[in-house]
């Protein structure tokens, strides 16, 4: 028969003492919603060939987006974003993001791995604000040639 605390045999599954689960709660600012979008993206880095590569969008929120492609991104790299803005116009306020044009934006890799099923790289992008459009008028400018 199976023991509990300090020895003592348990007569019955009332005796079993119950674990204490601490849940950690959402601590994410924004809701995120799955999606499966195409999107292409180019990477501004200095060294970097301006190539737009292909990718899709997995998930979308107000302050970033997960996405998946072939081609990896550094991180922290400032890249250009070209999307469907009526697709995700839909689920968040554009007016906020720092825009090239209406399907061009601005984003910064926050994180990125190789996700070793699928042989995807996978990326967290933060979108960056309008307000900060003073801080990268290099890669605007960059993003423009494009």
């Amino acid at each position: 028969m199976p023991t509990g605390l300090r020895g003592k045999k348990r007569t019955s599954l009332k005796d079993t003492p119950k674990r204490q689960y601490t849940w950690n709660a959402e601590k994410r600012r924004f809701i995120r919603f799955p999606c499966a979008w195409k999107i292409k993206f180019c990477d501004l880095g200095e060294n970097q060939p301006k190539t737009m590569h292909h990718g899709k969008c997995r998930n979308l929120s107000q302050g970033g987006m997960k996405m998946s492609a072939f081609q990896p991104l550094k991180r922290n790299a400032i890249i250009l974003l070209e999307i469907d803005s009526n697709l995700f116009s839909v689920h968040i306020k554009l007016n906020s993001i720092l825009k090239i044009s209406k399907n061009h934006l601005l984003a910064q890799v926050a994180w990125r791995h190789l996700n070793l099923e699928t042989g995807l790289f996978e990326a967290g992008i933060q979108f960056l604000e309008e307000n900060q459009r003073h801080r990268y008028q290099a890669e605007l400018e960059k993003a423009a040639l494009i």
